[in-house]
């Protein structure tokens, strides 16, 4: 695995989220879904509502649920 691998996939996750951006009317939800597809590909030991909102940095996890 290379820095050039890495960076193909974070380009990859930008156009994931681009392509779907648009069922989502405002701007908040965009980035949240965004961090959600972040925090599925990150390596956290769980994925729920809490760890995905603290690996996003949001306060609760009220937006990711």
């Amino acid at each position: 695995m290379t820095a050039e691998h890495i960076a193909g996939w974070d380009a990859e996750r930008a156009t994931l989220t681009g392509l779907l951006g648009y069922l989502f009317n405002r701007p908040e939800p965009r980035a949240v879904f965004a961090q959600f597809i972040e925090g599925l590909l990150a390596e956290l030991p769980k994925k729920n509502g809490w760890t995905l909102s603290e690996h996003a940095g949001h306060v609760t996890a009220d937006r990711m649920q």
